[in-house]
C-alpha cells in the first residue's frame, strides 16, 4: 500500500484519508484493527488504528500511543501519520509488533482538519481531547506517548520561522533521572533523524519559555526567562487532565497528563510542511525519529532491567533508585503507576559503602496506601553478590549487567510505615 504523494485536504480529503485507514487495516487485518474513540452521535469520527502481532498476547507489550493531528492547520501531520502506519505493517518492524501495541490516532482533531483550522487550544487539553483520550485510557494506560505536530511558515520559534524541525521532551520534570532519560532518548532520535539527512533540533520546555514567551524582536534575548529556566514547567497544571473541564495550562502536546498521572515517556515532535514541499518528504521526516523511538522500545536499555520504555526509575538515581515489580509488562505498569502516585512519601533512597565486603542501604516510607510492593535497584561494582539482608533475614533478589557493572535488584513488600535497611554482602572489588 503506498501513501499518499499529497496532503489530503477539505471534507474530501478527510473522506479519502479515512478510506486509506480502512483500506490499510483491510490489507493487514493480522496486524491492525479500528476503533472509534469518538461518541456514535459525534458528526466527526475519530478513529484509532490499532497495530501489534495479533497472535500474541499483549500482557507482555509496550503500549505506544502515537497521536497526530491535534491542530488542524497543521498539514504535515496528515502524511507522517500514514507512513508510520506502513512502516509498521513491513517487515523490518516485525520486533516491534511482536513487543509493542501501537496505538495512532491519525487525526485527533477532524474538525479543524476539514476546516484547516487550529480549532484547538495552547492552553489545555480541549474538552474534545478529554473525551477521545479519556475514552482510550478508560481501558488502556500507555507506556509511551508521541505527539506529532507540523510547522508552517510562521508558526514555531519567534527567532526561527519556516525551516524547522524540533523534537521536544515534554512536560517532564528533573525527578528520578527523568530529565537525563528524556534527553537520551531524544538524542537517539534526533541522531537516527540526521543520519538519513533530516537536521532536527532537540528542544526542552525550558527553551520553549523562551521562543513562545520571550522577547519579539530577533536578537533580543530576555535575561529573565533564561534566569527562570523552569517556570513553563511551573506553568503545567497539575488538575490539567483527560477526565476534568478545560483548566488554563500549558500544554501544546497532549501528553502532559500521561506523564504527571503515570511516568508514561512523554515526547512532542514538530515536523515542518513549509520548508519541505514534497509530500514524501515531510512524511519520511516525521516518521524516522518517530520509528527511532518505537524501536527503543523494544530493546533493553542499559540501567533497565526488562526490555521496554525507560520509565522504571521512580525515586532516586541510576545508582539507587525505587522501581516497580511485576512478572509481565502489564503488571510492572500497574506497579509503575501506583508507586508514581507513591513517590512524595519516600524519602531519597541512599547507601553506604561500610567496608569492602558491605554495603548499607535504606529508604523510609511514610505515606498509607499498605501493603505496598517495589523493588530496590543498586548499581554495583561488585560482581560477586553473597547475600542480601532486610532486618537481618536474607531476601531473594535479581541481578542484571550493563557494560561495566551490575544492577542489584531486591523486591520489597511493605506492611508498615517506616524505615527499610537493607545489607549486602558481597566480595570485594
Amino acid at each position: 500500500m503506498i501513501t499518499f504523494d499529497h496532503i489530503p485536504m477539505g471534507e474530501s480529503g478527510l473522506n479519502a484519508f479515512y478510506k486509506w485507514l480502512d483500506n490499510y487495516v483491510f490489507e493487514n487485518e493480522s496486524i491492525a484493527y479500528k476503533k472509534y474513540l469518538s461518541k456514535p452521535s459525534d458528526v466527526c469520527k475519530v478513529p484509532a488504528i490499532f497495530i501489534t502481532n495479533r497472535k500474541i498476547s499483549d500482557i507482555d507489550k509496550q503500549i505506544a500511543l502515537i497521536t497526530l493531528g491535534r491542530h488542524g492547520q497543521e498539514l504535515g501531520t496528515r502524511v507522517v501519520g500514514a507512513k508510520i502506519m506502513q512502516y509498521l505493517a513491513s517487515d523490518e518492524a516485525n520486533i516491534i509488533r511482536n513487543t509493542q501495541l501501537i496505538i495512532v490516532i491519525p487525526v485527533l482533531n477532524p474538525e479543524g482538519f476539514i476546516k484547516n483550522d487550529f480549532n484547538s487550544s495552547m492552553t489545555s487539553i480541549t474538552k474534545h481531547e478529554q473525551e477521545i483520550l479519556g475514552n482510550l485510557f478508560s481501558s488502556i494506560l500507555p507506556d509511551m506517548i508521541l505527539d506529532i505536530h507540523s510547522l508552517g511558515k510562521i508558526e514555531g520559534s519567534k527567532y526561527d520561522h519556516g525551516d524547522m524541525e524540533v523534537i521536544i521532551p515534554a512536560n517532564t520534570t528533573r525527578w528520578a533521572m527523568d530529565e537525563q532519560i528524556h534527553q537520551y532518548v531524544a538524542q537517539k532520535m534526533k541522531e537516527e533523524a540526521e543520519s538519513n539527512g533530516w537536521p532536527y533540533e532537540i528542544h526542552t520546555l525550558e527553551d520553549l519559555s523562551l521562543y513562545y514567551f520571550g522577547a519579539t524582536e530577533i536578537g533580543n534575548l530576555p535575561w529573565r526567562p533564561l534566569d527562570k529556566k523552569v517556570f513553563l514547567l511551573q506553568m503545567l497544571n497539575s488538575q490539567d487532565n483527560y477526565e476534568f473541564p478545560e483548566r488554563a495550562a500549558y500544554t501544546n502536546y497532549t501528553c502532559a497528563p500521561a506523564y504527571s498521572n503515570w511516568h508514561c515517556l512523554v515526547f512532542g515532535m514538530e515536523t515542518n510542511h513549509w520548508s519541505l514541499k514534497n509530500a514524501h518528504d515531510i512524511a519520511v521526516s516525521g516518521m524516522v525519529p518517530s520509528v527511532a523511538l518505537l524501536k527503543m522500545g523494544s530493546m533493553k536499555l542499559p540501567w533497565e532491567k526488562d526490555i521496554g520504555y525507560p520509565v522504571n526509575i521512580l525515586q532516586g538515581d541510576f545508582r539507587i533508585s525505587l522501581r516497580p515489580v511485576g512478572e509481565s509488562a502489564a503488571a510492572r505498569r500497574l506497579s509503575r503507576i501506583k508507586l508514581w502516585k507513591e513517590r512524595k512519601f519516600f524519602s531519597i533512597p541512599c547507601r553506604e559503602l561500610q567496608d569492602e565486603n558491605t554495603t548499607l542501604a535504606q529508604v523510609n516510607y511514610f505515606g498509607k496506601n499498605l501493603p505496598l510492593e517495589f523493588a530496590f535497584c543498586l548499581r554495583m561494582r561488585q560482581d560477586k553478590i553473597k547475600d542480601v539482608y532486610i532486618n537481618k533475614k536474607s531476601v531473594k533478589f535479581e541481578s542484571f549487567k550493563d557494560n561495566c557493572s551490575i544492577y542489584l535488584y531486591i523486591p520489597i513488600r511493605m506492611q508498615k510505615s517506616g524505615k527499610i535497611e537493607i545489607v549486602i554482602e558481597h566480595l570485594s572489588f
